[in-house]
């Protein structure tokens, strides 16, 4: 109970420095992350993995994350340390939700519908349940990871999923950034940007069809 309350007072602690030193600001101010990360050198990989397992256990705002990386790193690169960074950083609220917080979650969200809404498609649905829920933004990102620590799913079955569906996205968006920077606009830009935006458009369409035919929401 000690550690949960320290653990706890010190993501507060957390959240209240990055809200009152504008740090929050920065997560989404794009070219002052570029200029950082670039000026790291080798050590902004560390860095910027760091950052999006930070994102990811405190809940904070993420959204740019693999945009930041595309300009910084190129897409290949870029897209890479995105999936690497978010990766661990779901498995580590996967963790800490299962073990040091579980009964500080359970307080908290236990009996909000998203909890209920993913008990029971894990119940009636497993695996595939988790592979729409990743793939179409239903509910928040970050709050599923501690979420799906609640339900009888293994670890490396969440981590392992979470990890591949999150692959299209950091991709597509880390390239997008990156072709932006170094081609500037064209019409081979436009083209390979109607042609990801289908892709993710049926990454999020067909899951989401085949859950309500399932009857899965």
């Amino acid at each position: 109970m000690k550690k949960v309350v320290i653990f706890i007072g010190l993501m507060i602690v957390g959240i209240i420095f990055f809200y009152e030193t504008g740090l929050i600001d920065e997560l989404q101010n794009v070219s002052a992350m570029q200029t950082w990360f670039q000026q790291q050198g080798f050590l902004g990989y560390f860095a910027f993995i760091l950052l999006c397992i930070i994102t990811a256990v405190f809940m904070l705002p993420g959204g740019l994350l693999a945009i930041v990386a595309g300009i910084a790193y190129g897409g290949f690169l870029g897209g890479l340390l995105t999936v690497i960074g978010s990766t661990v950083g779901a498995s580590i609220s996967f963790v800490l939700g299962r073990t040091l917080l579980r009964d500080e979650v359970i307080k908290k969200y236990g009996d909000k519908p998203t909890f209920n809404k993913i008990m029971n498609g894990v119940n009636e649905n497993g695996v595939s349940f988790l592979i729409l829920t990743r793939l179409v933004p239903i509910f928040p990102y970050a709050l599923q990871s501690y979420a799906y620590a609640l339900t009888p799913m293994g670890f490396w079955k969440f981590s392992t999923i979470s990890g591949l569906t999150m692959l299209p996205a950091c991709f597509i968006y880390a390239y997008m950034a990156s072709d932006i920077l170094t081609e500037g606009l064209s019409t081979s830009l436009s083209i390979k940007f109607a042609i990801f935006g289908i892709i993710l458009f049926l990454l999020t369409y067909i899951p989401k069809k085949i859950g309500q035919h399932k009857k899965m929401i």
